[in-house]
């Protein structure tokens, strides 16, 4: 395939500045997009965004990606964290990369670039757990309750397994295993375990740390070498620290 002549050949695609051999095209205000090749000149690394264009971000995340293409020619994974990014003005310190099965770019248009393409966009590390399987990597990159990567202003959404079961509400998880969910849910189940006997919250970080929260009368959180009995704020805090590997 001629990347370049196919990249060049986008609706309104011009040389995306400050970064050869990349083009930027935009078929609404709204909407932008920015593919680079590869170093091997047969993969592209594209940035697609939506109501947040930052020409700047999107030039140092795709010269950052490039710099590391060998590193992702032999990595098979579907989702691809790679650390020591800076950005100007950004607090972001992570470039992610998603291969092809855990993205939707030119799926529908052009299959055979659809598979040449890795999806690339500027995170933190805390986000990635680095053993995703497709199905999760493709729930964090393309659906809209993911990540939101083509949202450049968007928050940080720390990596999170949970399973819950609450005697009082009845709510539960429905998977066998810890399933992706977002810190809300888990704050909301840990505050709702008070008075649930027999119920639990277990939870999962980047770092595939686990902690199990029970309620015997006091909250009682047990995990990773430490069983404690802290109150509702404290239970909540080391929550919301251990999600950011801050514990």
């Amino acid at each position: 395939m001629d990347q370049t002549a196919i990249l060049s050949g986008m609706p309104g695609a011009e040389p995306f500045p400050g970064l050869p051999d990349a083009w930027h095209w935009s078929p609404n205000p709204r909407f932008h997009f920015v593919a680079a090749l590869a170093t091997d000149r047969e993969h592209v690394l594209q940035i697609n965004t939506m109501d947040s264009y930052d020409e700047t971000l999107v030039r140092e995340v795709l010269a950052f990606a490039r710099d590391h293409a060998a590193q992702l020619a032999n990595d098979n994974r579907p989702l691809i964290a790679l650390p020591g990014f800076t950005a100007t003005g950004r607090d972001f310190d992570t470039v992610a990369v998603a291969a092809p099965r855990a993205h939707t770019y030119h799926a529908r248009d052009d299959k055979d670039l659809h598979q040449a393409t890795y999806a690339v966009f500027p995170g933190w590390h805390y986000e990635f757990s680095g053993t995703e399987t497709d199905e999760e990597a493709y729930s964090q990159v393309s659906h809209p309750h993911g990540l939101r990567v083509t949202n450049l202003d968007r928050e940080p959404l720390p990596f999170l397994k949970m399973s819950y079961h609450n005697t009082v509400t009845g709510s539960r998880s429905t998977a066998a295993h810890r399933a992706l969910a977002k810190p809300p849910v888990l704050m909301r189940e840990l505050e709702l375990l008070e008075g649930a006997a027999a119920g639990f919250v277990e939870f999962e970080n980047f770092r595939h740390q686990v902690w199990r929260a029970e309620w015997a009368g006091t909250y009682v959180l047990e995990g990773e070498g430490i069983r404690r009995e802290p109150d509702r704020a404290e239970l909540l805090a080391f929550a919301q620290a251990a999600l950011t590997g801050e514990v």
